[in-house]
C-alpha cells in the first residue's frame, strides 16, 4: 500500500478544488491513496471509478466520495452500452485493475510517493477521453468546525462505507435539489482568488455537503448511534486534545503535559498521535499556529513580533525559522508574494 501513497501538502494546501479535464498526460487516474477526503463530481463523459473493493459506474451529474486512506482510481467507461449507474455488483475491483492498469504512475521523488497519472511513454495509444469533472480534496482537520463535529463526520462516513458501499455514490437524480455545480465552482474560485475569508466560505460549503451526505444516509436507514456506541476511545482522546490545541495554540504547549491529559506516557502518546494523524504532535501544533500566522500576514499589516506573540511562538526569530522550514520562504517574502 505504501507504494500507492500520493503526497498531500496538509500545511500549505489543506483545501484543494479544481476542474480536471482528462488528457493522455493526466488520465486515467491510477490506484492511489492519501490522507485527504475527496469528492468527485462528473461534468462530462462516463467513467468507471474503483474504490476499495468496489466498482462504480458514473455519468454526468453523479458524485462519488473517496474516504481518507482508501485506495481508489478512475478510468474511462469503455462499455458504451452499459446503462448501469452506481455500484456495479457484477465486476470486482480486481478485474478492472487487471484490464486497465497498463500504465506506470509518475513518481514523486521529493516526497517518496507516486503521482497517480501515467508516466510518459507507458501508454501504447493516445486517447481522446472527453471527460471532465470537478474535484474537492481536503484535510478534515482543517474544516472550520469544532473537533467533535469533525470526529463525528469521520465516524459516520466510516460506518456508512462499512455497512453499504453504495453510500459512496450519489446519482444526479439524488442531487437534483442541490446546486452541486455552483458549490464546487464557488470553492474553486475562492481558492484561486484567496480573498478575505475564502477559507471560511470553502469550509462552509464543504460542511454543508458533508451534512447532506450524512442526512441522506440516515434517511436511507443508517443507524448513526452505532458510530457512537463503537467509538474508539483512543481517537476520542485525541479529538479532545486537538480541540485543546486549537483553543490554546497561542500559549506554551508541552507534549509531556498533553500526554498526561490523555492519561498516556510520553512515548505512547507520541507514537499513537503520529499513527492517528500521520504527523507528530509537534508538527500538528506548528500546523495550527502557522495557519493563524498566514491569516494575520494575509489580512493585516501587523508586524512579525506581534504576530509571533499572538500565535504562540517564543519570539520573532522562532516564527521566521519555523515558517521558512515549512514554506521555504520567510513570512515577509510570503506576505509580499500574496499581497494583492
Amino acid at each position: 500500500m505504501k507504494n500507492l501513497y500520493e503526497y498531500s501538502d496538509r500545511l500549505n494546501a489543506p483545501l484543494v478544488a479544481f476542474n480536471h479535464i482528462a488528457s493522455p498526460d493526466n488520465f486515467p487516474i491510477l490506484p492511489h491513496w492519501h490522507y485527504f477526503l475527496e469528492i468527485i463530481h462528473i461534468l462530462e463523459g462516463e467513467v468507471e471509478a474503483v474504490c476499495g473493493n468496489y466498482v462504480y459506474i458514473m455519468h454526468p451529474g453523479d458524485i462519488i466520495i473517496f474516504f481518507p486512506q482508501l485506495i481508489h482510481s478512475i478510468y474511462k467507461l469503455d462499455d458504451k452500452d452499459n446503462k448501469l449507474s452506481g455500484l456495479d455488483k457484477s465486476k470486482p475491483a480486481s478485474k478492472v485493475s487487471q484490464e486497465k492498469d497498463i500504465y506506470n504512475p509518475k513518481y514523486n521523488l521529493e516526497h517518496n510517493s507516486i503521482m497517480p497519472v501515467p508516466e510518459k511513454g507507458t501508454s501504447k495509444e493516445k486517447k481522446e477521453y472527453n471527460i471532465k469533472y470537478q474535484v474537492l480534496k481536503f484535510d478534515l482537520n482543517f474544516l472550520n468546525i469544532n473537533t467533535s463535529c469533525k470526529t463525528r463526520f469521520l465516524k459516520i462516513f466510516e460506518l456508512a462505507y462499512s455497512k453499504n458501499p453504495e453510500y459512496l455514490y450519489f446519482s444526479s437524480g439524488m442531487l437534483k435539489d442541490l446546486p452541486i455545480y455552483e458549490i464546487f465552482n464557488t470553492c474553486i474560485e475562492e481558492l484561486d482568488n484567496k480573498n478575505y475569508g475564502y477559507d471560511v466560505v470553502v469550509c462552509s460549503h464543504i460542511s454543508a455537503l458533508l451534512s447532506y451526505f450524512a442526512r441522506n444516509w440516515i434517511g436511507r436507514g443508517l443507524d448513526i448511534d452505532e458510530a457512537i456506541r463503537t467509538s474508539n476511545n483512543q481517537s476520542d482522546a485525541f479529538a479532545g486534545i486537538t480541540e485543546y490545541i486549537e483553543k490554546h495554540y497561542n500559549e506554551p504547549l508541552r507534549i509531556n503535559e498533553l500526554a498526561e491529559m490523555c492519561g498516556m506516557s510520553y512515548s505512547n502518546f507520541a507514537r499513537l498521535f503520529k499513527q492517528t494523524y500521520n504527523q507528530s504532535c509537534k508538527e500538528y501544533i506548528e500546523f495550527i499556529r502557522l495557519n493563524k500566522v498566514e491569516d494575520l500576514l494575509l489580512m493585516t499589516n501587523i508586524d512579525l513580533t506581534y504576530i509571533s506573540h499572538e500565535t504562540g511562538f517564543a519570539d520573532c526569530s522562532h516564527l521566521i525559522r519555523t515558517f521558512k522550514k515549512w514554506k521555504g520562504i520567510t513570512p515577509k517574502q510570503w506576505r509580499n508574494k500574496n499581497e494583492k
